[in-house]
């Protein structure tokens, strides 16, 4: 089967209201065509710089001294450029570098990153790769307004990540290589494309493939500020920066067609009646009088909490929780919500997206609900919300929002909505699903 045909019977409607066993094994069909890349490692592999060695350079860019404490850091300020074209154009190969974890020979890294299943923690790799993506874009950004013994006055943010699609063959004792580079710029903001590989009988294979965008702000991280402009050297780089500009758009579209823009399409809210009318008692058919179908639970009751306590350890080079960190946590309490679900172990297959809305203060509460809003056959929809709470206040915001895609080794229970709230998450959540299925059909921007 083609995986357009896949595509179009995942968009039947009829077929959305039957369990389908095969679903997730075309899934998987389709991902290994995608994900089957190998390449002899690069030629300087042996001298890579590490993880470490990025933290500290990271550090001394910063001026920090690794003690917690408030640095004032507003009088850099008068170093920062006032239009885009203060800045001179870079290229990609600019800000393109690697660095290693050197899992194969260092123990007590193994074991952070070793999974009771004896994999790889997929929240420690994303941990790395948002540090790793933060340095990429200190290397794009040159700015010679900068004394070359004054620290940056660049403060660098997440704002989101997206279309990280996982390969499930991944070892806790072979080496992994993080490659970088930024792929798109705004006046403010900035795409990094991140692959990440491991070492494997001599090659280096895929694990994944990720996209961050983050956006410059000034030494209080209170206002955007301007970064260098890209342009592209060679056909390589001029046809990546034209797809990551696509996808850019893609973006903005979605947003503009998010559920909470747009009611939904008429198949849509056709899926909802077809879906309320399966939880209605046909001896007594009252509204209000529901039941629960046969293989089925209700969303609410897929749902997990987790409260944590924001330390100094935790924090990232401007005093505020590490996203690496929020995506760890997240990360892991989604595994819990699908196996709890699926009561087996299950895979991560892809994130289809974390956005970063608020910043995380040290010494707050942070709140995770997560759940899941959608299934089909073996594949799960986990939702994690994130709220940070001051301890002193109560104030309660949003402060990120994370959707992972699980699979397990059989067909799960049906996730069904019980209000209209739950029908627009189940929406949502389907129409992430599609956009998984279709992401692997087309892959990504930079795959060659």
């Amino acid at each position: 089967m083609s995986p357009k045909i896949f595509v179009n019977i995942l968009t039947s409607p009829k077929s959305l209201f039957k369990t389908q066993i095969t679903h997730g094994i075309y899934v998987q069909q389709i991902y290994k065509r995608w994900k089957n890349e190998s390449h002899l490692p690069p030629k300087d592999f042996s001298n890579l710089q590490t993880m470490q060695d990025i933290k500290l350079k990271l550090s001394n860019i910063m001026g920090i001294s690794g003690k917690y404490e408030n640095e004032e850091r507003g009088w850099l300020s008068e170093y920062l450029p006032k239009k885009q074209n203060d800045l001179p154009p870079r290229s990609m190969n600019d800000s393109f570098d690697r660095a290693i974890v050197p899992l194969s020979t260092d123990l007590t890294l193994q074991n952070k990153y070793t999974t009771t299943f004896k994999s790889l923690r997929i929240g420690r790799l994303l941990e790395d790769m948002d540090l790793f993506a933060v340095w990429i874009v200190m290397k794009h950004i040159y700015n010679p307004m900068q004394p070359p013994d004054v620290p940056t006055p660049y403060v660098v943010v997440t704002l989101l990540v997206d279309d990280v699609v996982i390969n499930a063959n991944r070892f806790p004792d072979k080496d992994l290589i993080l490659t970088g580079q930024v792929t798109h710029v705004g006046k403010t903001s900035l795409e990094v494309t991140l692959w990440l590989e491991q070492c494997n009988d001599d090659k280096f294979e895929r694990i994944t493939r990720a996209h961050f965008v983050f956006v410059a702000r000034d030494p209080t991280n209170t206002s955007s500020v301007m970064v260098n402009n890209l342009e592209p050297v060679g056909e390589r780089e001029k046809n990546l920066m034209i797809l990551s500009a696509k996808k850019n758009e893609d973006r903005k579209l979605a947003r503009q067609n998010s559920i909470l823009n747009k009611m939904p399409t008429p198949e849509e809210q056709s899926l909802i009646y077809e879906t309320f009318m399966k939880t209605v008692d046909r001896k007594e058919p009252i509204i209000g009088n529901k039941i629960l179908p046969e293989n089925s639970v209700w969303m609410d009751d897929t749902m997990l909490e987790t409260n944590i306590l924001c330390h100094p350890e935790d924090r990232n080079l401007h005093n505020t929780v590490f996203g690496g960190y929020l995506m760890r946590v997240a990360t892991e309490l989604a595994f819990l919500v699908a196996s709890a679900h699926s009561k087996t172990r299950v895979t991560l297959e892809a994130i289809n997206s974390i956005t970063f809305r608020k910043p995380v203060p040290i010494g707050s509460k942070l709140k995770l609900n997560g759940q899941i809003c959608y299934t089909s056959g073996r594949v799960m929809i986990v939702e994690i919300i994130a709220k940070v709470e001051e301890l002193e206040s109560k104030k309660s915001l949003t402060s990120n929002s994370f959707y992972h895609v699980y699979v397990a080794p059989n067909d799960v229970d049906s996730v069904l909505p019980q209000n209209y709230h739950d029908s627009m998450l189940y929406i949502d959540g389907r129409r992430r699903y599609l956009d998984f299925v279709n992401h692997l059909e087309k892959g990504q921007p930079g795959d060659n």
